[in-house]
């Protein structure tokens, strides 16, 4: 059963990943925007892992969490002592002394300490990845949506976006285009976003997009430009008396109500691996915002910082927490270490490994997490200016490139590996691992494992920027929402995909659940608008040409039931004529009389 459930594994992640992969161009170094942040001087010693190690990023091969995780390398013989198994390999430098310190008298050992071979309680996972037992059988893109995007989220933007619109509606506005909005127009507002994702449509002005000559009618069918400009001006997701109030203690309140609502789905729908990635994302924004981050090394560079904990194999979103700023009261904590314990208290207690960088990677962090009621271990670059890195693992002149030295305390393992010969790396594992080096490509097995699960929220950012719903706004809660929308589209995703194969069945590719997912949620509001007795003959057309169930099942009743012919008036006729007939038109089911009733043959029908 155990090697059965490690195939469906694999192939659930081989197929969540073949599609939007994005080839790397070695510019995803993000672990120096954090130097920048802090105001620590960066230096030569301190660069991003990335640089260093010629993996790009790779989600086509993902980690196995059964078989490759460091967190079993304690059954392994690679916990034997370096004198067994590593002493006679010459890539793998010793220091001479047995104890050596840190600047601060941090006492670290030079050899590693006899194992005895039994997998420890902190390297025993008992969770295995995929939805939640309530998520497992649910088939249908809309459905898989609806469990990130509920029915609670969609009546609060409901009911504050109506409260926005009385504000902004005037005593001219008195046509349809400026009416009270309810949810299933909140939810076909959602699909022209998601089909405007899928189609790669969002940099296109309203004006391009509900242009039927430009981008068809899907749009058009929907909503008219008017319409959808004028939810967009009005949509609010709080109450805007109470702002001033609370933003001095909590500025994210614009957005904090549905953004708890949404996380609180996606931590119960999902159950990660046994590795997670902890890291940051960037949602592009450059107006007012008083929690903005400047990033020089993002491809947006100004945006809202999120940091965020994904499944490091499938990049699903289990947690998140925007930077708000000096806001932010991390109870004495540096921000690094908050953000850290905060971010990964859904899976406290679960002896799960997290990947990070070096904004949060600390010896004195990765000892605490190994401690109840965390029971979590780390593996993490570390910043060339910690003070409990010893003197003797800093570069020198006299060291061979492509060595690497390895020092240990308990169950941490520090490692400085020479890539180049004016460039070190230091990486920190509390998985209990031995010196171990790679045979085939000679690095250390510490930064295998790192580059293999480092990529769980860089993929998914990249993601969520290769089909992105977000439209360029002056208002952050906007570019906010836009946002949460993209990681339901991702979670939703993983979630269908994993169900769809566990039928041994081959699910849609990510841009036909996204154009199969904007039909359902706009299929109820076109419904509405076919009831519409003024509606225009070109729009009907259009979209009864979008829902050809409608003509079907209009088919089905009249083969049923005939209706009975009764005497009109004819339409075409002047009101002077009174000419009655039974005979009706039979695409817009007017009456007509045998003047106006026209007989073509069935090359031009």
């Amino acid at each position: 059963m155990a090697s059965r459930r490690v195939l469906k594994e694999r192939e659930i992640i081989s197929f969540l990943t073949q599609e939007d992969e994005i080839p790397d161009d070695g510019s995803d170094s993000e672990m120096e925007d954090h130097v920048s942040e802090d105001d620590i001087q960066s230096d030569t010693d301190d660069e991003y892992i990335d640089d260093v190690i010629d993996e790009s990023l790779n989600t086509s091969t993902p980690p196995d969490d059964t078989s490759t995780s460091p967190n079993e390398t304690s059954t392994s013989d690679d916990t034997s002592t370096p004198s067994e198994n590593t002493i006679h390999d010459h890539r793998i430098v010793i220091p001479p002394h047995r104890v050596i310190r840190g600047k601060n008298n941090h006492v670290w050992s030079t050899s590693k300490g006899q194992s005895s071979r039994r997998t420890s309680a902190i390297n025993i996972v008992r969770c295995s990845r995929g939805p939640s037992r309530m998520c497992r059988n649910i088939f249908e893109p809309l459905l898989c949506f609806e469990l990130f995007i509920t029915d609670e989220i969609i009546q609060e933007l409901v009911q504050w976006t109506n409260v926005e619109m009385l504000k902004k509606r005037t005593d001219s506005m008195t046509s349809a285009t400026f009416a009270d909005t309810n949810p299933t127009e909140i939810k076909a507002f959602i699909g022209i976003l998601t089909l405007s994702a899928a189609m790669k449509d969002n940099h296109l002005s309203t004006v391009e997009l509900f242009d039927s000559s430009f981008t068809g009618s899907r749009y058009v069918a929907v909503m008219s430009r008017d319409r959808f400009d004028f939810i967009v001006r009005c949509l609010r997701m709080d109450d805007k008396t109470l702002r001033p109030a609370r933003r001095q203690q909590d500025p994210f309140i614009p957005v904090r109500k549905v953004w708890d609502l949404f996380l609180a789905q996606c931590k119960m729908n999902y159950s990660p691996g046994s590795n997670v990635t902890i890291d940051e994302q960037l949602l592009g924004f450059r107006g007012r915002c008083p929690f903005r981050m400047y990033i020089p090394n993002k491809p947006t560079k100004y945006g809202i910082k999120i940091p965020m904990m994904n499944d490091s194999g499938t990049n699903y979103m289990i947690n998140a927490m925007p930077y708000i700023g000096k806001a932010t009261n991390t109870n004495g904590l540096p921000q690094g270490e908050y953000y850290l314990k905060e971010l990964s208290r859904p899976i406290h207690g679960t002896n799960r490994n997290i990947t990070c960088d070096n904004w949060f990677t600390s010896i004195p962090v990765s000892k605490s997490l190994l401690a109840e009621p965390y029971k979590l271990t780390i593996v993490g670059t570390v910043r060339s200016n910690k003070r409990e890195i010893p003197e003797e693992l800093k570069n020198t002149r006299s060291r061979p490139v492509g060595t690497s030295m390895f020092c240990f305390d308990g169950p941490l393992t520090l490692l400085s590996y020479k890539p180049k010969p004016s460039k070190m790396v230091y990486m920190l594992s509390s998985c209990d691992e031995g010196a171990v080096i790679n045979p085939t490509t000679g690095k250390p097995e510490i930064i295998m494992f790192y580059n293999q699960t480092k990529g769980g929220v860089d993929t998914f950012d990249q993601m969520c920027s290769s089909m992105s719903c977000c439209r360029k706004s002056n208002r952050w809660p906007m570019t906010m929402f836009y946002g949460i929308l993209n990681i339901a589209f991702i979670n939703s995703y993983v979630i269908y995909t994993h169900n769809v194969l566990s039928k041994q069945e081959k699910p849609l590719n990510r841009r036909e659940y996204m154009k199969r997912l904007s039909t359902e949620l706009s299929k109820p509001w076109m419904r509405s608008r076919l009831e519409i007795p003024t509606l225009s003959r070109r729009l009907r057309e259009n979209i009864e040409n979008i829902l050809p169930q409608t003509n079907q099942e209009a088919s089905q009743e009249i083969e049923e039931e005939p209706p009975a012919k009764v005497r009109r008036y004819c339409n075409l006729c002047t009101t002077k004529k009174k000419r009655m007939s039974k005979m009706t038109c039979t695409k817009c089911k007017k009456t007509v009389c045998g003047e106006h009733k026209k007989d073509v043959c069935n090359n031009c029908l």
